[in-house]
């Protein structure tokens, strides 16, 4: 009798700390504005078309030849910067970003946090944009990457309007804050006032389109 209400107890325990979690959860999305809200469709489909003007450009060196062929394949190089515009459940409805850190492994914030995934986006996502920052050597976009990296574990930052934070972050937040605290290259456009949209990271000046699905 006594494991038996144990275990029930151990059950009702977990189910209250998960709802406790999830009302958490869902009261931090409440304080602030909603992504629909910073980030309007009309202004990122705008971006959009700016984006198609762009040209694809052969990756920087990395120390191996690079035959033009090679120009539009689909990035593995750490420190590359993955954007889609597809809409995902959860965050930015609107957009997603990410860094890549390894041959199979990008870093990414997700509505659980900023954590690792599968780097296969060529055949998980509609549409997919590969970019690299104009100015950094190859070495210094695998910092970038190890700087991401280093943030696993952090919270999803719902607070689009706040950048600035480094104790949460969402997703194009993370890749922006990578290349500016280590670098001082700011990738956002102002497009939506301080607000960073995965598709600035793409539209900007101080990058390379290098692919494009």
């Amino acid at each position: 009798m006594l494991k038996k209400f144990i275990k029930k107890l151990l059950v009702m325990t977990l189910v209250l700390m998960l709802v406790s979690t999830n009302l958490a959860f869902a009261a931090e999305q409440e304080k602030y504005l909603p992504a629909e809200k910073v980030f309007t469709q009309e202004k990122v489909e705008n971006l959009e078309k700016q984006i198609d003007k762009k040209v694809l450009e052969m990756d920087k060196d990395n120390g191996f030849s690079i035959s033009p062929q090679a120009v539009g394949t689909y990035p593995r190089r750490k420190g590359v910067i993955l954007v889609t515009g597809d809409k995902l459940k959860g965050i930015i409805p609107t957009g997603h970003a990410a860094i890549v850190y390894a041959y199979g492994t990008v870093v990414e914030s997700l509505s659980g946090g900023v954590t690792t995934g599968a780097n296969d986006w060529y055949q998980t996502r509609t549409t997919c944009y590969g970019v690299t920052v104009i100015g950094t050597t190859v070495a210094q976009d695998e910092t970038a990457a190890n700087w991401c990296y280093g943030k696993r574990g952090l919270p999803y930052n719902w607070n689009y309007l706040n950048p600035y934070t480094r104790s949460s972050f969402y997703c194009s937040q993370l890749v922006y804050a990578a290349f500016l605290d280590n670098y001082g290259i700011n990738l956002d456009t102002g497009d939506f006032g301080v607000a960073v949209h995965p598709m600035e990271l793409v539209n900007t000046s101080r990058t390379s389109l290098i692919y494009q699905k």
